[in-house]
Order: C-alpha cells, then structure tokens, then sequence
C-alpha cells in the first residue's frame, strides 16, 4: 500500500489529519487519514496511520516531504504466499525448510505488521481472510516480478537450472524418461527431477511440480495448456487366453476377466462408452490392478483381458505376444496436454523443453 504526498511534519507531536486519495479508489472523495507520531529518533520517526479498512499501518519517514510506506519484511510475506497456496502449515514449513511453529510465528508477526488478520482461525479449515485473499492476489504479482528480474539477470549464461517434471506412470517411463537423453545433452545445465504419479494437478498448483503432462484435462486460471498428442487406447489378451474364452465379439467379454484401476470400471469408460448401445451386457469378473505394466504382464499371463494406451503394447503386439481385440471398435481416446504456469510459459527454459517433449514419439 503506497500513499502519495503525505506531509510528515517534523515539528507536530499530536495526532493530525491530512486528505489524501487512496490508489485504487479512483473517482472516491479523499478519505481523512490520521496519522499519529509513535517514535521519534535523530533524523528518523515513526508514524502510524488509520484507515477505514485497514485499521492500524506502521509507516517510516525521514524526510519533510516523502512517501508513507509499509514496513513488511519480505521472507515473512513469502512464508505468507506459500502458507496461502499450499493450505497447510506443514507443507509450507517443508517447501521453505521451516518447522510449522515458525511458520505459524511469521504469519502472527506479519498480521502484527500490518495490524490485521490475513488467517480465518474462527473456522477448522483453513481459511484466509477477506484481507489474507487480497494479500494473496497481489503477491502472486510481486514474487513473479522477483522471479521474472532474476531470470533476466541470469538470461544467457547458462547458469544451472532445476525442474520438477509430472507425468503418469507409464506415460513418464516409458517415453519422457526414455527420451531425455538429446535434450540434457543439449542442455547441460538443465537438471530435472520426475516425478511420476496418478494426481499431478495440486502438486503444479503448489509449486511442487514446475511442470506436467497428463491425459487429465484441467482448467485453471494461472495455467497454460498446451496440446501435445492423442492417446489411443487397445483391448489386449495374449493368444491363449483368446482361445480358452473363444473371444470373438465384444459380448464375449461377459464370460472374461477383465483386468481393470477400479471394480467401477472407470479406467474402461472410453472402450464402453464407445460401444454401440445395441451391445448391452454386463461385466462380471474384474481384477483390480492399479498399475499399465500390471495390467500388461496380467495379460502376457492370461489372467484377463486388459485395457491399456496402445504405445505402452507396441512391442508386445508385434512379437505377437498380445493380440488387440475388437480394433474396429470406436474406442475413445483421451488428449494429452502439457500443463505450466502462466509465469513459466514464456521463460526459454520451458519453451526449449516443450519443444523436445513435442519431438518425443510413442513408439
């Protein structure tokens, strides 16, 4: 908060009053705002002003004529922005190497700072304050401005850089770890840490991840989205398994074990959905398996027949390993996007890896 043209009047010792415009209120009539001198040292004061909605503001002065600033200790206002995007004072305590009682401690000096309360405590989940969303807001802003004049210190030299890379399991195995190896030869002083998991959004959310690929669609104010391939799924059974079940039309299934993330079937909606609606039957037998590559060697054992994105069977389905099932079947398939933050989008460290991820081929 900056207040323009404030007289600090060096000589006065008693609370007074000056007209002065608040930025942000344009067209507002000027607001009266007392202004009362708390301190006084050689060449130096301290005041404190009052306003409508933020009642007490501790400003330093030194000069006859100036600007009233706020006095915010800036490790404390980032303790602050991290505390407001994870939700949790443990997580923020992690990601700033913090125990939870000393981020719990920044926070109350912070709202001692700025003499009001930025975290609802009235209420058992966390919450922020009317005061605590606006700080929020802003300081998305500010840390972004501070990231972005670091970036353009550092812009050409090459200095080391972290990222913190999502994807799904076998997406990420099987073809961005695979593919790698051209773009850290390139990139030498790129470092990049996977991580590879089912839920990728709250982790990019958080800042945990920098950024990720996944088959999940998501729609989020601070993220860019970025087209990368359709995912083509397959129904698979090894050669034995076809014969033992006589598997020769879809209804066949009725009588097979399908391998399957969930007993609901969710993991095969875009086969199901797919179906024509004269191909009403029911599922019987299904094995729970939480993992591509179990699903995939449950298959190879003849255990059932399992559902899978096509590039993962490649190989298996040319050795002839696995036979694809039903192909003429309109199977649905899923997109797979790139995800980033809106401050991250045009950095040329993510561009250059963007663009290596967009040359990667499934088989």
């Amino acid at each position: 908060m900056k207040l323009q043209n404030i007289l600090l009047n060096s000589k006065e010792y008693q609370p007074y009053f000056l007209p002065v415009k608040y930025p942000g209120l344009s067209g507002k009539d000027p607001w009266s705002v007392e202004i009362v001198k708390v301190k006084v040292c050689p060449g130096f004061w301290k005041f404190r002003f009052y306003l409508p909605s933020f009642p007490v503001v501790s400003v330093w002065g030194g000069n006859k004529w100036g600007e009233a600033k706020m006095q915010v200790d800036l490790n404390k206002l980032k303790t602050f922005y991290i505390l407001a995007g994870t939700k949790s004072y443990t997580r923020c305590g992690d990601k700033m190497c913090l125990t939870q009682s000393a981020v719990s401690h920044a926070i109350k000096k912070l709202e001692t700072d700025l003499g009001f309360d930025l975290v609802d405590r009235q209420v058992r989940q966390f919450r922020l304050t009317r005061e605590g969303e606006f700080l929020y807001r802003r300081c998305a802003g500010i840390f972004n401005r501070i990231e972005d004049t670091l970036d353009g210190l550092v812009a050409g030299k090459e200095l080391p850089v972290s990222i913190n890379l999502g994807a799904p399991v076998e997406f990420g195995s099987s073809v961005l770890i695979k593919g790698m190896t051209p773009f850290f030869l390139d990139h030498p002083h790129i470092h990049i840490d996977f991580m590879l998991a089912p839920q990728l959004l709250d982790p990019l959310l958080m800042d945990e991840l920098d950024i990720i690929v996944d088959c999940v669609p998501h729609v989020h104010d601070d993220l860019v989205s970025i087209p990368l391939l359709r995912e083509e799924y397959a129904v698979i059974a090894s050669p034995a398994y076809v014969r033992e079940k006589n598997i020769g039309a879809v209804p066949d299934l009725k009588l097979c074990n399908l391998l399957s993330f969930d007993r609901e079937l969710t993991w095969w909606k875009n086969f199901i959905n797919g179906l024509e609606e004269a191909s009403d039957f029911g599922f019987e037998k299904i094995t729970r398996i939480s993992n591509v590559r179990g699903i995939i060697n449950a298959a190879l054992e003849s255990l059932g027949v399992g559902f899978v994105p096509r590039y993962t069977v490649l190989k298996e389905l040319e050795k002839g390993l696995l036979l694809e099932l039903f192909p003429e079947t309109g199977v649905l398939n899923d997109q797979i996007n790139i995800y980033l933050k809106k401050r991250n989008f045009e950095k040329q460290v993510f561009k250059d890896l963007i663009n290596h991820i967009k040359s990667l081929k499934l088989n």
